[in-house]
């Protein structure tokens, strides 16, 4: 069992590390800093982790929430002087496995230790070899594309979270993905057969608000010429996913929390409470605990909305998703647009794997659409995703090149990386200054390479 205990006071790190190891548990690490342990977590495997509640810079509730979701088979025990339910119940919001108050018996530390120590087998066993070979996953969440090994802890979770029927928030930028990990989540939950109403939240204007998720009576006023189910009746024994909840006004959010708590709504116009039973899965990119730090966001909301928290990683941090996630977006854009294409030149993948992708999945699948839309085939070149080839006429998708071709091809792929430095790409290439420039020089006599190399 790999422990890891953080705490600013050095007295306590070293008494709670004593009473494991005189236990027999001789892998305890400790930290004095909650940052430093925030990084640590997240770059390693703990089984479980020891937080205390009281710390500078960082306290233990914000580096539960800032870690748990990047690990959320590692279980947290929280270790305070403070004796507060309020500060409990959200600890264990967060996904903490239990609260104990200082000072605690010895026995009861290492009993709930060693609970903790097995809720996490049972998690990691219901994942277990599956979450190498996907056996776990159901089909409900077959739409999500991924091998990525951080990817595929993160939705085991989310299926098993999923079961509960307790509200989820997800957070992330925008493109990950969000609401397809909401359908997933809707469809892995109890009621699959349920509605899932998905709802922009910064779409609804105030003075529409409570028609739009309360409804309203036939007459409730000028233009109600019907009756109207809003989006909590809509999504009655199902889903409501919302998205952007952060950008929900504050003057409303205090009449969507009295409907979390009631389960009922009113509408317009109609003294009479209809009950619904509704999953809330919410969305955000916003950071809600600064939100709630500077007013504008409930913080007693966000708990009701934050029962399970789901990070998504960007697309750059997901190992070995953009070729597979191309490829997949590649098949169906040929699909809508009848066309045959065979997949990407070496160089245009290459291209792909090389961007940032502020827009994450969704960047990624417009400039793949396009390249589809513009290529004439068989392969989809740099060429379609505006770039010039260092040697187009070389592409090891058409032939195979020669010795020569393909040394005149590296030349000019390193002088493009330098940005024209010839005594720098001089030095990459091994070879004096005065070699390059004649390699150059005989290069350009090259109708192929000539406006190239003028380029660089």
């Amino acid at each position: 069992m790999k422990i890891f205990v953080v705490d600013d006071e050095p007295i306590a790190l070293s008494s709670l590390q004593r009473i494991l190891r005189r236990r027999g548990y001789r892998d305890v690490e400790v930290c004095d800093s909650a940052p430093a342990a925030a990084a640590m977590i997240k770059a390693r495997d703990f089984d479980v982790v020891f937080v205390d509640l009281l710390m500078p810079e960082m306290d233990g509730l914000q580096l539960l929430e800032a870690v748990k979701p990047f690990k959320p088979y590692t279980e947290f025990i929280m270790l305070t002087a403070v004796d507060d339910v309020n500060t409990a119940v959200r600890a264990l919001r967060l996904g903490a496995y239990d609260y104990l108050v200082k000072p605690v018996e010895n026995e009861r530390l290492l009993l709930t230790l060693e609970h903790a120590y097995e809720r996490r087998g049972l998690l990691t066993g219901l994942a277990g070899a599956g979450a190498r070979q996907d056996r776990m996953l159901s089909n409900a969440f077959a739409a999500i594309v991924t091998q990525c090994p951080r990817m595929k802890e993160l939705l085991l979770f989310a299926q098993t979270m999923a079961r509960s029927g307790n509200p989820v928030l997800i957070t992330g930028d925008s493109g990950t993905g969000k609401e397809l990990l909401a359908q997933a989540i809707h469809q892995a939950g109890p009621e699959p057969e349920g509605p899932f109403v998905a709802v922009n939240v910064a779409s609804v204007t105030d003075s529409l608000f409570e028609s739009q998720f309360f409804g309203h009576a036939k007459g409730a006023f000028t233009g109600a010429a019907n009756s109207y189910p809003g989006y909590f009746e809509q999504a009655d024994g199902g889903t409501l996913f919302l998205d952007e909840i952060g950008e929900l006004p504050k003057n409303l959010q205090v009449k969507f929390l009295r409907v979390l708590e009631e389960k009922k709504v009113t509408r317009l116009g109609d003294p009479q409470q209809i009950s619904v039973n509704v999953r809330i899965v919410s969305a955000t990119n916003l950071d809600l605990d600064k939100a709630c730090q500077t007013g504008a966001f409930r913080l007693d909301l966000m708990y009701r909305l934050k029962s399970v928290h789901l990070h998504l990683p960007p697309l750059r941090e997901r190992d070995g998703d953009i070729a597979l996630l191309a490829d997949h977006f590649l098949h169906k854009a040929c699909q809508r647009h009848g066309k045959e294409l065979s997949g990407f030149t070496p160089e245009a993948m290459a291209h792909l794997q090389q961007q940032e992708y502020p827009g994450n999945i969704r960047e990624l699948a417009q400039k793949v659409e396009n390249a589809v839309l513009l290529a004439p085939g068989p392969f989809i070149t740099l060429h379609e995703f505006g770039q010039r080839s260092v040697a187009p006429v070389f592409s090891f998708a058409r032939k195979l090149c020669t010795l020569k071709e393909d040394t005149e091809a590296h030349t000019a792929y390193v002088l493009r990386q330098t940005k024209g430095d010839r005594r720098q790409a001089a030095k990459i290439l091994g070879v004096t200054l005065r070699h390059l420039q004649r390699k150059i020089a005989e290069m350009k006599k090259q109708p192929g390479w000539l406006n190239i190399l003028d380029d660089i």
